[in-house]
């Protein structure tokens, strides 16, 4: 049985779109461009050729992957509220945290490991950070359990 991709509802949305896009914009242009410098003759030495077919099937693996992620997906769910407390959950809230070593504040959001993106702040759901920080609520210390431990204090969840 295949594994599950874990996904926020947005980052399915997105998803979705880039497929959209992929399938009915990229695929048809990089498909004129095969075609085009197919017409112009030798294969063989034909750079032109070469390169449009690098692109197409690039475009063809991404929608492959793509679509085999939609295939097997889960939703993970946004925070939870236990007795008025938000509980630091998967699904694409803020959270702020404290750094208690460093005493430096850093915010991110947990997603699914497909939608990660640290220039984005968006960390994965199977990273030792965001292991750490699932299932605690605001004002709660948690240790990070790498090479060196290191202790985060939950200051928000947005």
């Amino acid at each position: 049985m295949a594994e599950k991709n874990a996904l926020t509802r947005k980052g399915k949305e997105d998803l979705e779109l880039k497929l959209q896009n992929l399938t009915e914009v990229e695929m048809p242009k990089a498909n004129d461009e095969l075609n085009f410098a197919r017409s112009q003759g030798d294969l063989s030495e034909n750079s032109d050729y070469d390169a449009a077919k690098e692109k197409f099937e690039n475009i063809k693996a991404e929608i492959a992957k793509i679509k085999y992620i939609l295939d097997h997906h889960t939703i993970i769910e946004e925070v939870e509220e236990e007795g008025g407390e938000k509980t630091a959950r998967l699904g694409g809230s803020e959270i702020t945290v404290l750094d208690l070593t460093r005493n430096k504040e850093h915010k991110f959001t947990i997603v699914g490991s497909v939608e990660a993106n640290p220039l984005e702040h968006k960390i994965s759901n199977t990273c030792p950070v965001a292991q750490a920080i699932i299932g605690h609520k605001v004002g709660e210390t948690v240790t990070v359990n790498v090479k060196t431990p290191y202790k985060l204090k939950i200051v928000d969840i947005a």
